[in-house]
C-alpha cells in the first residue's frame, strides 16, 4: 500500500511540475488523511511557504484541492511601483546577487507586476541577530511605544507595541522562536498571529495574510505573514507588540530589537535561513 501510495505521489508530481523562469512550480492534489504538515514534509519545504502560495484552510484541507508547491523553495514578491531590486532584497533580507541570480536577471531593471522569486536558501542573509531577537519586516517607524493621539479616534490612548509602515505584501518573519496560538482575525488587530516564546508573547498585526496556523513550531525567520493593513489601520504596516508572560505586560519592542539604523545586515558569510 505504501509503495503504490509513493508511486501515485510520484505521478501527481510529474502530471502537474510546471516550470516558470529559474524555479519549479508543483501542483500536488490532496488525499484523504493529508495534513499541511506532512504534504510540506513530503515536498521538503515549510508548510508557512505552501500557506503563502496557496488561498486555503490550513486545518481543513480537502480530498482533491490543488497546492502549488515551488521546487526549489522559495517565495515571490509582486513588483509595485517605486520597487527596486534593491528594495525587494532589504525586504526578504536577501541580496541584489541573490535575486538576479535565482530569476536569470542580466540587469538591475524591473518592471511593475513583474513576479520575482526569492529562494529560501537566500533569505534572512541581512538579518541582524546580534541581540538574538530580529526585526520582524523592513521598514520605517511610523508611530512608537506609549502614549500618542491615535490616528484615527484623535484620543490619546496608548501604543502597546510599535507600528513599521512597509508597502503591502512586504513579508513578515517570526522576530524570536516560540509555538503559534492565535492564527487569525481581531477587532482592532485585523489579521493577527501571536507566536508564545519562553517568555514573550509575539504579536504581529494588521496582515494581509497569515502563513502559519495554530499549534506551528516557528523559528527565528520565519514567514508568518505579509503586511497589510486590515483591521483599525491608515495604511499598510505592521504593528509589532511583545508581551512579557511573568507580567502580563506589553512593553517596547526596541528594547528588544537591534538598532532601528541597522535593521539590515549583510555580510559576505552570513548565510540564509535555508543555509545550515
Amino acid at each position: 500500500m505504501n509503495v503504490r501510495r509513493t508511486l501515485c505521489f510520484l505521478l501527481l508530481i510529474s502530471l502537474f511540475a510546471i516550470a516558470v523562469g529559474g524555479y519549479l512550480t508543483v501542483t500536488y492534489i490532496v488525499q484523504q488523511g493529508d495534513t499541511l504538515y506532512d504534504i510540506a514534509r513530503k515536498f521538503k519545504v515549510s508548510p508557512s511557504t505552501i500557506l503563502d502560495w496557496n488561498n486555503v484552510n490550513p486545518l481543513r484541507l480537502s480530498p482533491g484541492q490543488r497546492l502549488v508547491i515551488p521546487q526549489p523553495e522559495g517565495l515571490i514578491y509582486t513588483v509595485k511601483k517605486g520597487d527596486t531590486l534593491y528594495s525587494i532584497a532589504k525586504s526578504f533580507f536577501t541580496s541584489v546577487a541573490d535575486l538576479k541570480l535565482a530569476n536569470d536577471l542580466s540587469s538591475d531593471n524591473i518592471v511593475v507586476g513583474q513576479k520575482i522569486f526569492v529562494p529560501i536558501n537566500s533569505i534572512g542573509k541581512a538579518f541582524n541577530t546580534e541581540k538574538g531577537y530580529i526585526w520582524p519586516t523592513y521598514g520605517v517607524i511610523s508611530s512608537p511605544f506609549g502614549w500618542r493621539r491615535h490616528p484615527i479616534t484623535k484620543q490619546m490612548s496608548f501604543h502597546s507595541g510599535i507600528d513599521i509602515a512597509a508597502p503591502e505584501g512586504t513579508p513578515v518573519f517570526a522576530s524570536a522562536p516560540g509555538t503559534v496560538i492565535f492564527a487569525g482575525e481581531k477587532v482592532g488587530y485585523g489579521l493577527l498571529v501571536e507566536v508564545k516564546g519562553s517568555r514573550e508573547i509575539f504579536r504581529y498585526a494588521h496582515l494581509s495574510k497569515i502563513t502559519v496556523y495554530v499549534g506551528q513550531r516557528v523559528e527565528r525567520g520565519t514567514l508568518i505573514g505579509r503586511v497589510g493593513s486590515t483591521g483599525v489601520s491608515t495604511g499598510p504596516h505592521l504593528h509589532f507588540e511583545i508581551e512579557v508572560l511573568n507580567k502580563g505586560e506589553t512593553v517596547n519592542p526596541l528594547a528588544y530589537l537591534p538598532s532601528s539604523t541597522k535593521v539590515y545586515v549583510l555580510t559576505e558569510t552570513t548565510e540564509g535561513m535555508g543555509g545550515e
